[in-house]
């Protein structure tokens, strides 16, 4: 009986391995970073996962209703982190991200996540695209004409959505300081390779102050949150600049601490923090598919979650509330977003959906992520976190 068994097992893999087509319909079926181990099984597995269009065919594989799913997020402190460090959130399985050994440069941070690529800079303050499934990188050489007018600001951003196509395009924000408040937007396209240098010129007002760092790629466009009554993005396609009101329909009587901006499955949200010596609330409010106005979506108060996680120790340190790193995520239902933050070392997500609170992970005992760079002063509640989407998928450069 084992010998029949076997003999059936030999055949049906020498059929495999002698039919491309079909092998490659089961290759298309497997995680992405099983791939890559298993492109040392042989020269036909090599040559079939290394092909960039069995490279996309596999990212569009694994899509669920139009859209990519994060496998992780990754958490970046803003002050006591050392710039390469990084801690991993799994949103499916545990996945180990090599950040950064294959890249020789010191003190990488992400600039942005979109898809799958990553846009990461140096302390060099050099910057290149990156997929850290595949372990490929490319350095970004920015225009020279932008720095020879004495930069003040310079934003780099991307746009990729491989869905609708393999290619990706860069775009550059940067302000002269011979030119205060008027801006210069420069594209790079992956499919020609070039720059079009300086295709838009605008100026924004000083009352604005628009944020062109961290633009969220959403419906085929680049947003930049404003902190005024406007917000600007680029639509990439047709390469037109658009403004927006940003008017909030209802805040606390209380200033602004904090606006985490994002997106899930194609919809925009706004997460507004206050400051106040003890301060648990913030407000979520969602975008219109129209654009034409933002509306409120609910107030959420992290005391409610303390009730869920008394271990929590939320609001002891004076307008340090002890939650940051707000971010979106799709549900399991789909039709509701999640909104995940980290909270006194947790990682925490309210469910729209459901109306709880539920713990998403905890990075553990011991030292948590960024107290290695605490004094003696310090307190972990100080520091803000940032979160980007991990893509696990096998997108090319």
């Amino acid at each position: 009986m084992k010998k029949t068994t076997s003999i059936i097992f030999n055949s049906a893999a020498e059929t495999i391995a002698h039919n491309q087509d079909l092998l490659t319909e089961i290759l298309l079926r497997l995680p992405a970073k099983s791939l890559i181990k298993f492109r040392c099984v042989s020269m036909q597995w090599l040559s079939i996962i290394s092909d960039p269009h069995f490279r996309l065919s596999h990212t569009r594989h694994h899509q669920s209703n139009g859209f990519l799913t994060p496998t992780a997020l990754l958490l970046k402190g803003d002050c006591f982190t050392p710039p390469s460090e990084f801690s991993i959130v799994p949103l499916k399985h545990y996945s180990k991200v090599p950040f950064f050994h294959y890249i020789h440069d010191a003190d990488i941070r992400i600039v942005q996540s979109c898809n799958g690529l990553l846009v990461c800079e140096s302390y060099k303050q050099s910057y290149f695209i990156c997929n850290s499934t595949t372990k490929e990188f490319r350095r970004l050489y920015c225009p020279s004409d932008s720095f020879d007018n004495f930069v003040s600001k310079f934003c780099v951003n991307l746009a990729f959505d491989p869905l609708r196509s393999p290619d990706y395009k860069i775009i550059c924000i940067w302000e002269s300081y011979r030119e205060r408040s008027k801006f210069n937007l420069d594209l790079y396209s992956s499919k020609t390779g070039s720059w079009d240098l300086s295709i838009i010129n605008f100026v924004v007002d000083d009352g604005e102050s628009i944020e062109f760092k961290g633009g969220v790629f959403c419906n085929g466009r680049i947003h930049w949150c404003g902190y005024g009554n406007k917000y600007l993005y680029f639509d990439v396609e047709n390469e037109s600049l658009e403004t927006m009101l940003m008017a909030l329909p209802t805040r606390m009587d209380a200033p602004e601490g904090c606006r985490y901006f994002g997106e899930s499955r194609g919809v925009l949200y706004l997460a507004v923090t206050y400051c106040m010596a003890v301060c648990l609330e913030f407000d979520v409010f969602e975008m219109a598919k129209d654009y034409s106005q933002w509306n409120w979506k609910k107030r959420l108060n992290l005391g409610d979650a303390v009730k869920v996680f008394p271990e929590l120790e939320l609001g002891c340190v004076e307008h340090c509330p002890g939650f940051s790193g707000v971010c979106f995520i799709q549900s399991e239902k789909e039709e509701e977003p999640k909104v995940v933050l980290w909270a006194d070392g947790k990682i925490i997500c309210f469910d729209f959906k459901e109306g709880t609170w539920n713990k998403l992970y905890d990075l553990g005992s011991g030292i948590k992520i960024g107290s290695l760079y605490l004094g003696e002063n310090d307190h972990l509640h100080y520091e803000r976190f940032h979160a980007y989407q991990y893509f696990e998928n096998l997108c090319c450069l």
